[in-house]
């Protein structure tokens, strides 16, 4: 835990930071209407007429040219109106605003002396936008329902350039999982732990999902391969409610393979989520909330046949001979609970308030396949993650406004299979055996880790339309992040005498202890950065610059040869040089004699230096047709190293023992750099139908490796840490077909065709590859996730009371490392002669459906709907052996005559089967 002086400090920070806070780094929420009003019959320019966004307080009179510019429109459909003396009122109904865009709307007005006379005219949305100046994809709310997806995640798979490796974890481009910043209402809800989301938005609470794999502008920093962005929804003038109830399970004929899979379960999976919004104070006060109960009991099993404690308990199929009945236990169960609420307030007609709350916990269980016949053995994993974003938006005119953000996340979870450390249950860890080719038959995993990330953010944006044709940003952010952890193995407990107490007693190691690591880090940074969006009738100009100063706050050892502060190795380190002659004598090596820890650490360690990043971005939209752009972009990304990398066990506890200790953090790792360029060519080739064809490529310098063994004072113990040596070029192109819903039609396909080589897909693997004898990568390979074929597609079909949706991805193999006497898991090759990654797995094909039927009621509408998840029950290879290049074939399997024919077995190999659930969704 952080001391009081610490908080104490940081709410000086905080309001020194408020109170001179005069610009904001703000990741948009925003779009922006322009255009012009003129004379139907004579084209003239109207100066003075009124242009207002109904439904809102948003709207600008027109300039001497008969133009207008509204800003800070949230993204959705509205009505815009124009109004001027002589002439009929015009109406643009059905506008789509998109965030960080310019939506056109010009008018042609009427002369006509009849008051309240009016003209609509329904807007055609454009098929092209000729202000994107960079890859990306924008998915609206009233999209996301039409898609078979029950996350956020599944929306993403669909997405040109987006790749999934055999973990689930998600690549944009090419680049490592870590190197992706998720945002919400404009502000950065990243972990910077382990680079997950601190909290998950529902699907229901989404207004947009925007996705760039482009040169993102400067507005956005600390990521390198791509930018995800969500806008969550509001609240209305008018009151609106939705209740979706869900429930199904996995039917599949994979039962050879997904043990008790046969087994039905309608309610195995189940979901309830409840969204209702409206005013608390009309035209003034509005709110939204949705809530949302998840459970999956997971398609992979495994037997109840042992106890922990070691007793058996059934006899199965298995060839264990006992008494008793089968009894399945799911091993990768989930449970969630979400919830979302906002609300906004109006003060005046100048300053808007709005506070996001949105939150998850979670409790879920990996499949561990030793586990199987002692499933009760296996620790599971429960978390929190919380964020509040509360936003103060400051009217200066119609063309400049700000912004005033503080916000606050957590992510804080736990693993372990016991609350209680010293729960009588745990058992003496040489219970956890088991021979090549077996299953664990008793014991208890005995691993505890809870972590804890705090983070505090305040900001502050100014966006102004200068000029008819600048539109500048500019701003300021000051984040300061909070890390605790502490993570270990219990121990039996000893004596005074250090024996071990019988029976078997657990112990927390002390945090002297190598297998112990206690973290309590507190780093800070500072970003600024400024955008300017050139907008002419020719060209469209993205230009920004972006500075980021972080400083870690970490120390490093003095003495790189005696890193361990806890048993330090050097007699100068261990006792004090009492006649200061700088030999340390055998009158002095006596216990009354030693340094403590609190003496040893000022002279043990030396702060390291504040890193600074400077980041030029640059994007160019030419219109070649009136339906058609070119773009280009270029820009360098700069992302500072996840806070695992850098502080996890970066106090560096060696062993006694002989051999290589680490990786061991490094909090002086230099930020990670990816230049990008993209050039690309968008056009509508027929009504309402848009190709996009985009090239890319990127390269990559300074990731994160691990070093070649560092010697220590003690003969043959040396360690490795964490170092920027890795380095790695992606090159590419996607092919997008876009036609979006148009008289109850719409399809989306994109192909990606992509190379990604590199030193090292992991930052553990150089390290991993020297403990077990194998010489440093000396040539690139391609990466793990290197996937060269993604075929994507989604089509649509329907109306607003039926329809149906069919996605769909076909994806070639990843590659992965053949071995010719070991049958594994693949993984870093160790026999010389065998290159990395040479050969390809299975491709994979996966199809998904929605279909849905509305019905219309007096008082609310009822749709009752179908998904069905990987619709033909594809056997999905995740994983292969080795040996074999297939998930279902080893040759061990042959030549181990002893071991447990279904070991052999590998569900985990797998994607997961068929998931069917059946729902009613009820609308007010």
């Amino acid at each position: 835990m952080r001391s009081n002086n610490k908080a104490f400090s940081f709410i000086k920070i905080f309001m020194v930071i408020l109170l001179i806070s005069i610009g904001g780094l703000n990741a948009q929420t925003w779009g922006k209407i322009s255009g012009f009003v003129r004379d139907a019959e004579t084209g003239k320019p109207l100066p003075g007429a009124n242009v207002i966004v109904d439904g809102t307080d948003l709207g600008a009179a027109t300039d001497n040219e008969g133009r207008y510019i509204i800003l800070r429109v949230p993204p959705g459909i509205y009505n815009v109106s124009v109004s001027f003396i002589g002439y009929k009122r015009a109406v643009m109904q059905n506008v789509r605003v998109y965030t960080d865009l310019t939506t056109e709307v010009n008018f042609n007005l009427e002369p006509g002396i009849v008051e309240g006379e009016k003209v609509y005219v329904v807007s055609t949305q454009p098929t092209v936008r000729k202000d994107l100046t960079s890859s990306e994809v924008r998915v609206q709310s009233d999209d996301i329902s039409r898609i078979p997806a029950n996350d956020i995640g599944r929306i993403l798979d669909l997405q040109p350039g987006i790749v999934r490796d055999a973990g689930g974890n998600i690549h944009i481009r090419g680049g490592r999982s870590s190197e992706i910043a998720y945002f919400v209402n404009g502000v950065n809800v990243t972990d910077d732990y382990n680079r997950g989301q601190t909290v998950v938005v529902e699907n229901e609470s989404v207004k947009e999902l925007q996705v760039i794999s482009g040169a993102f502008n400067a507005e956005y920093g600390n990521a390198m391969s791509g930018v995800v962005n969500i806008v969550t929804k509001g609240g209305s003038n008018e009151y609106e409610g939705k209740v979706e109830i869900y429930a199904g399970d996995y039917i599949s004929s994979r039962d050879k393979i997904f043990y008790n899979i046969g087994k039905i379960n309608p309610f195995s999976i189940n979901n309830v989520q409840i969204s209702l919004s409206g005013p608390i104070i009309k035209n003034k006060m509005t709110f939204y909330f949705n809530l949302r109960n998840f459970h999956n009991e997971g398609w992979l099993y495994g037997v109840y046949a042992y106890l922990p404690q070691g007793r058996v308990v059934i006899d199965d199929s298995l060839g264990i001979h006992a008494k008793g009945d089968s009894s399945p236990v799911a091993m990768n169960p989930q449970d969630r609970i979400s919830g979302h609420g906002a609300v906004e307030w109006k003060i005046g007609k100048s300053i808007v308030y709005k506070i996001d709350l949105i939150g998850n916990k979670y409790k879920s269980r990996w499949y561990n396949h030793q586990y199987r016949l002692n499933p009760k053995g296996l620790r599971g994993a429960k978390g929190f993650g919380f964020t509040t974003i509360s936003k103060l938006t400051y009217l200066f005119s119609s063309k400049s406004f700000m912004d005033l953000i503080f916000s606050y996340k957590v992510d804080e979870n736990k693993s372990m299979l016991y609350d209680d450390p010293y729960d009588s249950l745990y058992v003496h860890p040489d219970s956890l055996t088991a021979g090549a080719y077996e299953f664990f038959k008793a014991g208890t995993d005995l691993f505890r880790s809870t972590r804890k990330t705090e983070s505090y953010i305040i900001k502050a944006n100014i966006t102004s339309q200068i000029t008819t044709r600048h539109q500048l940003k500019f701003g300021f952010e000051f984040q300061k992040d909070f890390i605790s952890l502490d993570e270990y193995t219990l121990i039996p407990a000893t004596d005074e005498n250090g024996v071990q107490i019988e029976p078997f007693i657990p112990q927390i190691p002390e945090k002297s202890n190598p297998n112990r690591i206690t973290l309590d880090r507190s780093p800070d940074r500072i970003a600024a950065y400024i955008q300017d969006k050139m907008e002419y009738d020719f060209m469209v100009i993205n230009f920004g610059l972006r500075y980021e100063y972080f400083n870690s706050n970490g120390r490093i050892p003095v003495d790189p040869k005696d890193p361990n502060i806890y048993n330090p190795l050097r007699l100068e380190h261990i006792y004090k040089d009492l006649n200061g002659d700088g030999i340390i004598d055998l009158s002095e090596q006596v216990e009354d004699n030693k340094y403590t820890i609190e003496e040893r650490e000022r002279f043990w360690y030396r702060k390291v230096r504040p890193k600074r990043l400077l980041s030029p971005r640059f994007g160019i939209a030419y219109p070649i047709t009136d339906k058609g752009v070119i773009h280009f972009s270029y820009g360098i990304f700069e992302q500072i190293p996840d806070f695992f990398q850098l502080y996890y066990n970066d106090e560096m506890k060696l062993t006694e023992g002989q051999g290589i200790a680490g990786p061991f953090g490094n909090p002086d790792l230099k930020p990670q750099k990816t230049t990008m360029y993209e050039i690309g060519v968008r056009q509508e080739i027929y009504r309402n139908l848009v190709l996009d064809i985009t090239g890319y490529y990127r390269d990559i310098r300074d990731w994160v490796s691990t070093s070649p063994p560092m010697p220590t004072y003690s003969a043959g113990v040396s360690y490795s840490k964490r170092i920027n040596k890795d380095f790695a070029f992606v090159k590419g192109f996607s092919i997008n077909l876009n036609h979006r819903v148009i008289n109850n039609f719409g399809f989306n396909v994109n192909y990606t065709f992509q190379i990604a080589k590199g030193t090292n897909s992991s930052p553990e693997d150089e390290y991993l590859a020297i403990t077990q004898g194998a010489e440093p990568k000396k040539q690139l390979a391609y990466l793990d996730w290197d996937q060269r074929h993604s075929l994507n597609w989604n089509i649509f079909y329907g109306a607003r009371d039926y329809g149906i949706s069919l996605s769909s991805n076909f994806l070639s193999g990843q590659p992965y490392t053949p071995e010719i006497v070991s049958g594994t898991l693949t993984g870093q090759n160790v026999i010389p002669g065998l290159s990395t990654n040479i050969r390809r797995k299975p491709f994979r094909i996966i199809f998904d459906l929605y279909a849905y039927r509305m019905i219309d009621l007096e008082i609310f509408n009822i749709e009752v709907f179908l998904q069905v998840f990987n619709l033909f029950d594809a056997k999905n290879p995740l994983q292969v052996w080795a040996d074999s290049g297939k998930p279902d074939y080893t040759v061990y399997q042959n030549q181990a005559i002893e071991a447990d024919p279904t070991w052999f077995i590998r569900p985990d190999f797998y994607s997961e089967p068929r998931r069917v659930q059946f729902g009613v969704k009820f609308y007010y």
